[in-house]
């Protein structure tokens, strides 16, 4: 999801912070800092995946109110970032503003995950970042071995037999395709339920900075790396002025949809955001992420569908055995209810890649609610301002609800 964010010059967020960072504190505080910041009790927790990576999650087991329940175990929630993000997202606005403060004065327990390669997931038990196999990794991965690891640290932690899951851009696509291998169910039960914010299937018709990079360069295109970094996502200055001409036009008029550089890869403003947060949006995120991770949308805008990573018909004969990349079947998922809230105005949850591959891919049966927002942007569903009463409480009542079996 912030893709754009990494493609802001680094001038204009250099200057962004400095005009603030005499008067706000949140600049220069990691996650758990801005929650103790606000009065709630942060935890931080460390979990170690299959293949070696390791991870930081924060958790806020309780908020404010002295909320009690039945049988005496606060529900459990887990909120996953989207990409280019991490944690932070869900506790960078005001406390009745932000998703994690939210549940946790409403009694439950909140848990933040972290992918590899953000902020507080450039850890190896055995690699280093300055390692080019630290980042050969993409979503592929993080559904595989992150979400599995986060979810059973969580539930070994909290002894609880199954959560609650919220994710937002990214951190749906990693769910969606988690459940989609789930092939026994084993880790569908896990998954209570599971809210779907800005859902991410195929992004064939997405706008913005990923879309003008897919279909710049052909599929057969071997400088990605050149262009992006070997390793975490890094990408030169001449490129983002390149996309930027192209995607908004030179005349003033085109130029104005481009007043806000963050709004090039999420779509329209919408008036939504508190805009005195916004230098702490920008210290928090991007958060980073690999290029291999990058490159993996860019082939999925290509593709049309889910595929898997592509790596030359000689590494996939050798992985997959086939030439091409396997589809992740969203069909498979049978088992886990799924909430999809989406707008008409989010340029990577697109409307119609909704409408024509997910609604259409995924089983009836397990959508228990299609929510169609007006006015959210791809940004919206973690900092915009009507997140609260058009997402987070609605949300927050269906997992009260279904924690006290109403």
């Amino acid at each position: 999801m912030w893709l754009l964010i990494s493609l802001i010059s680094t001038c204009l967020l250099f200057q962004s912070v400095s005009a603030h960072e005499d008067t706000d504190p949140e600049l220069n505080m990691n996650t758990s800092q801005i929650i103790e910041r606000w009065g709630y009790k942060a935890e931080v927790h460390t979990v170690t995946t299959s293949d070696g990576y390791i991870l930081e999650m924060q958790r806020i087991p309780c908020g404010k109110t002295n909320v009690t329940w039945p049988n005496g175990k606060r529900p459990v929630v887990l909120m996953q970032h989207g990409l280019l993000a991490c944690a932070s997202d869900w506790v960078v606005n005001l406390p009745d503003q932000s998703a994690a403060f939210v549940f946790a004065d409403a009694g439950f327990d909140v848990w933040l995950g972290n992918v590899r390669g953000t902020t507080y997931g450039r850890k190896h038990t055995s690699l280093d970042p300055s390692e080019t196999a630290f980042w050969q990794f993409s979503w592929d991965e993080m559904a595989e071995f992150d979400v599995t690891a986060m979810v059973d640290h969580v539930l070994a932690m909290t002894g609880q037999d199954n959560l609650y899951y919220m994710g937002h851009s990214q951190g749906t696509l990693i769910m969606f395709t988690r459940l989609a291998k789930d092939t026994d169910g084993s880790f569908a039960k896990k998954i209570k339920r599971y809210f779907a914010l800005a859902p991410i299937g195929a992004v064939k018709n997405i706008k913005g900075f990923l879309s003008y990079f897919a279909h710049k360069f052909s599929p057969e295109f071997d400088g990605w790396y050149d262009l992006f970094g070997s390793k975490d996502f890094l990408p030169d200055n001449w490129i983002t002025k390149m996309a930027t001409k192209d995607i908004c036009g030179a005349s003033e008029a085109e130029s104005e949809k481009c007043d806000n550089e963050l709004f090039l890869i999420a779509g329209p403003e919408s008036d939504q955001w508190n805009a005195s947060r916004t230098a702490v949006y920008t210290s928090q995120d991007p958060a980073g992420t690999s290029t291999q991770n990058i490159v993996h949308w860019m082939q999925m805008v290509r593709h049309g569908r889910v595929p898997a990573f592509d790596w030359g018909k000689k590494i996939n004969k050798k992985k997959y055995g086939q030439d091409t990349p396997p589809e992740y079947d969203f069909g498979a998922i049978k088992r886990t209810k799924i909430h999809l809230y989406w707008s008409d105005n989010d340029w990577l949850g697109d409307p119609t890649d909704i409408n024509d591959f997910l609604l259409k891919e995924l089983n009836p049966a397990v959508i228990a609610e299609n929510t169609n927002l007006k006015n959210f942007n791809h940004l919206d569903f973690s900092w915009g301002l009507s997140a609260t009463p058009e997402v987070y409480l609605p949300a927050l009542k269906t997992c009260t609800d279904d924690y006290l079996g109403k």
